[in-house]
């Protein structure tokens, strides 16, 4: 080797005097505060999983980042969703580089859901020219990036059989988790509803492909392992879901209970069936165990209970007449939505608008408020774009024989049951909203693959 030759391994004295360095530091660290020595050495040893494994990454940030807040000393705050993100961006960006031509890319395989993606960020970050509130698009307009690049990332990673099977089984165990913890715990709000973790209506909307993807399984794979695993989610999951008490959930799960009879191919039979047996053990509990303030919260629904949802979907629907075009700027609904308390639109809880101001409550009404009916457009094309020809797919891999068609009918069905029950919350930076995106811009890719190479290893 030339002396003049680049240098790309360490001596042993230069991983000495590394180690060394290292070692003193989180020493002195650790005498400063043994928390973030800690949390420093997780985080060097997450830096380096990622880097090493891009896809271990992914499934550590799909279980690590679903719930909103760590429990324990970790709770310190929101969860290690920038961060982690952060690092995932660039470990892509670096096998972009090292890997030239042999990845599996986003803006190559499926180019209108790319420049949807670019097409949405770009007006968002043009909003900033006429909005109220411009630090609001500076603090909003990082999260949506993170996301947008999060869609990316699972794409490339998810456009093999064994990466998305793990990933999809990480986001069943980030749900399942989650759950459990927050049972366990007894982490509930005052109205009995569970909590702790996460907001009931979010959890309630994101459980979704999580219940949907373990019903598929539990029903159709010959494994009786798979089917263990699957019931175990569907349990705790269901459990889950009904101590929210979240009525978004129950209509995003109505939603993805319709749909799973539509979508359910060859195993529709047993899909009725479990269909039928849920309905019935829901209206069970309703009517013979379910607490009076349960009943009375699904019985007597008024604009007086929504908890000022209903004011805020008023606002957002003349927010959006007022500024169809521009809309008011990224984030800057919450800034702007105290203007409407004064015109006369009945608002039932003014003080909700006027002094918390509250988001819309609807992703798709917040979107419209906001960026106007381009930034609506660009939303509903970018879910159609991956929604339609994942439901194509299916087909596909029916054809093929191919166990991953499981998989892929639970995930289009819980897609459906959480984008209604986003219906009822703003949810347009939720990480699990792009990461649900990213695999199903992913199964067309899968199908073309299963059809010409089968693959019926059902892991």
């Amino acid at each position: 080797m030339s002396a003049l030759a680049p240098q790309t391994t360490l001596e042993g004295s230069q991983v000495r005097a590394l180690a060394l360095a290292t070692s003193a530091g989180l020493g002195a660290l650790a005498v400063y505060s043994p928390r973030y020595a800690v949390a420093a050495v997780v985080l060097a040893a997450v830096v380096a999983l990622v880097f090493w494994r891009l896809a271990a990454g992914v499934i550590a940030f799909t279980i690590l980042t679903f719930p909103e807040h760590l429990p324990g000393w970790l709770g310190a705050g929101a969860t290690v969703a920038k961060p982690l993100g952060v690092v995932l961006a660039a470990s892509w960006g670096a096998m972009i580089i090292a890997k030239r031509g042999a990845l599996r890319l986003l803006p190559q395989d499926r180019p209108a859901i790319s420049w949807t993606v670019i097409a949405l960020v770009s007006l968002a970050t043009t909003s900033s020219a006429w909005a109220t509130d411009f630090g609001q698009v500076r603090y909003e307009l990082p999260r949506l990036v993170q996301v947008a690049i999060l869609l990316y990332v699972v794409y490339t990673v998810a456009s093999t059989p064994r990466t998305f099977r793990a990933i999809i089984w990480a986001y069943l165990a980030g749900s399942v988790i989650t759950a459990t913890y927050a049972i366990a715990t007894g982490s509930y709000l005052s109205g009995g509803r569970l909590a702790g973790l996460f907001d009931p209506n979010t959890f309630a909307a994101e459980i979704m492909p999580a219940l949907a993807v373990s019903s598929f399984l539990l029903l159709t794979p010959r494994r009786t392992r798979i089917r263990m695993l699957a019931a175990l989610v569907l349990a705790v999951d269901l459990l889950a879901v009904a101590l929210t008490q979240s009525r978004g959930g129950i209509v995003g799960l109505t939603a993805a209970l319709v749909a799973g009879i539509a979508l359910a191919g060859r195993a529709r039979p047993r899909v009725v069936v479990g269909v039928v047996l849920v309905v019935a053990i829901g209206v069970g509990y309703y009517f013979e165990y379910a607490p009076a303030q349960v009943r009375a919260r699904f019985s007597h629904i008024s604009s007086q209970n929504t908890a000022g949802r209903s004011d805020e979907w008023r606002i957002a629907l003349r927010m959006f007449a007022d500024h169809p075009v521009t809309g008011v700027g990224l984030g800057n609904y919450p800034s702007v939505e105290p203007q409407y308390a004064t015109h006369s639109l009945n608002l039932q809880f003014v003080r909700y608008v006027v002094q918390l101001r509250l988001v819309a409550h609807n992703t798709y009404l917040e979107t419209a408020a906001e960026l106007g009916a381009g930034g609506l457009a660009m939303l509903l094309a970018l879910l159609g774009f991956t929604l339609v020809p994942a439901t194509r797919a299916l087909a596909r891999f029916e054809a093929a024989g191919d166990d991953l068609e499981f998989y892929a009918r639970g995930l289009v069905v819980g897609a459906v049951g959480m984008l209604t029950a986003y219906v009822f919350i703003s949810a347009e930076y939720e990480k699990q909203l792009w990461l649900v995106l990213g695999l199903l811009a992913t199964l067309p890719t899968l199908a073309a693959a299963s059809r010409a190479a089968p693959n019926r290893s059902g892991t």
